[in-house]
């Protein structure tokens, strides 16, 4: 169902994140591993099958698990025809993350974030300040912002995989998300720009791909049995 048809002017929420997200702050936020971890999938569409048939449905009543709550939050943005952040402000954001200025970084990600629909937009504010929420109890749940980001953005962008140029640019858009999250007071609430450690909020490498950016993890190749060989001292003669 497409988005604009689950909000109202009175309600331009869904109420279906609405449920999750309340259900989660009240009872998950030191879960360790929150939406990192998946929940039980047969519980998770359960949920959301429950929810069809009766929108007054208490989670806290049905003893629903926190990581089945949060598998069926992200399961409901992969599920919508569109993503929230929508297809044509991709190449923006992408541009906006090799931004090497910090400052100058927000300034342009304000201004692309001001391009989405008002219903993305309203819905985007709302995840993203939950997830900021989450990343703020992050030493019990060791979900930084980049943790969350990393679970988050594939199902906030919806990239095609298969396309060889979204490899490219995985890293980049993560990047993005992440800053979002940190950010969100400023960009969403009208806030201060947030301190970022040296780790969190720094752009990414610019890489022509992916396999560039992985190369300081590659292990060195194994000995071969040649070298192995001249390595080894000689054996006294007896």
């Amino acid at each position: 169902v497409p988005l604009e048809n689950l909000v109202t002017q009175d309600r331009p929420i869904p109420l279906f994140i609405e449920k999750c997200v309340d259900y989660i702050e009240k009872n998950g936020l030191t879960t360790e591993g929150l939406y990192r971890v998946s929940g039980n999938k047969t519980d998770q569409d359960n949920i959301q099958k429950m929810f069809d048939q009766d929108h007054s449905i208490d989670f806290v009543a049905l003893d629903v698990a926190i990581y089945a709550a949060a598998g069926a939050l992200k399961a409901f943005f992969a599920d919508l025809p569109d993503p929230l952040i929508p297809y044509c402000l991709h190449p923006e954001l992408v541009e906006s993350a090799k931004i090497v200025d910090y400052m100058e970084r927000l300034l342009v990600l304000r201004e692309i974030v001001k391009k989405f629909h008002p219903v993305n937009y309203n819905v985007f504010k709302y995840i993203i300040t939950h997830l900021n929420r989450v990343s703020q109890h992050s030493k019990t749940t060791l979900m930084t912002a980049d943790n969350l980001s990393i679970c988050f953005w594939p199902t906030l962008m919806r990239p095609d995989f298969e396309n060889k140029d979204t490899l490219s640019t995985t890293k980049l858009n993560q990047a993005v998300v992440e800053c979002f999250i940190l950010q969100s007071d400023y960009f969403f609430h009208g806030g201060e720009v947030a301190e970022s450690s040296s780790s969190e909020g720094t752009p990414p490498p610019h890489c022509h791909n992916m396999v560039e950016a992985l190369l300081p993890l590659q292990l060195p190749p194994p000995l071969q049995p040649q070298q192995i060989q001249h390595t080894l001292p000689p054996e006294p003669l007896i």
